[in-house]
């Protein structure tokens, strides 16, 4: 079995070069990332954040024969009871603003519940990020959780036919303002630019407090998504006998 995951940013990411050894190869000029859990050849991907990138490199790896798809990361919660370090499994996810919507493989969100997850019934793609809270409270009636990756991927999966599910972790909670500087002192691929904190945090030195609480959130985050990742690609790849299910081609639009 060949299974795709990909996140948005390296923070996300981190700390599968803790859990596994890790090869670089690259397949239509993306760099790629492949270790063996289980009975599956597994294929980690950084996209780079945002709908645009996320399909342009799913599109560009999606003509291998994977048999599923991963899309994975960081969210934020639009529900009081999702907080820090939650996993969530999404039946579905629609582009913040628009009305079409993508469904995830069915079979693979029932086994991602079946292995802990938190099943809901939507994700909103954002095109930026949802920073305040207050923000977060007006989406809360449309979705779950926010996050700025997943229906581009999706998209790209329904064009390739390939199965796949969006699996996310909580990173803010509802009522957390993520700080000013994700704005401006981030990068694309998650990369800090420790010069805009050094300036940010010079001319803001009572906000500190809330950027320390942003990198133990999101490490908290990254550690729980890796280790939820692991047991469920592993479980995946021990029951691919006669796979795909016919089910699990219901990524179409609807």
């Amino acid at each position: 079995m060949r299974i795709l995951v990909t996140f948005a940013v390296e923070a996300e990411f981190a700390p599968w070069r803790k859990l596994r050894n890790l090869e670089e190869i690259n397949i239509s000029n993306v760099d790629v990332f492949r270790a063996g859990i289980g009975s599956a050849k597994v294929d980690f991907v950084v996209t780079g954040t945002g709908v645009e990138n996320a399909s342009r490199l799913a599109n560009a790896l999606l003509g291998e024969p994977y048999q599923v798809c991963i899309t994975s990361g960081f969210a934020g919660a639009l529900r009081e009871a999702h907080q820090v370090g939650r996993i969530l499994v999404a039946d579905a996810v629609q582009e913040l603003g628009k009305s079409k919507t993508l469904a995830c493989a069915r079979n693979l969100v029932h086994a991602a519940e079946n292995d802990g997850a938190s099943r809901v019934k939507m994700f909103l793609t954002s095109d930026h990020v949802i920073r305040t809270a207050e923000e977060k409270k007006q989406l809360a009636p449309f979705a779950d959780a926010v996050e700025m990756e997943s229906f581009g991927v999706l998209m790209a999966a329904a064009a390739h036919k390939r199965s796949t599910v969006a699996i996310r972790v909580i990173s803010d909670s509802l009522r957390t303002d993520m700080p000013a500087i994700v704005d401006t002192a981030v990068d694309e691929m998650g990369r800090v630019k420790i010069a805009g904190v050094v300036r940010y945090v010079a001319r803001h030195p009572l906000r500190l407090p809330a950027l320390i609480r942003l990198g133990r959130d999101s490490k908290t985050a990254a550690e729980a998504l890796a280790h939820f990742l692991e047991a469920f690609i592993k479980k995946l790849s021990f029951s691919s006998h006669g796979w795909p299910p016919p089910e699990l081609q219901e990524v179409a639009a609807r």
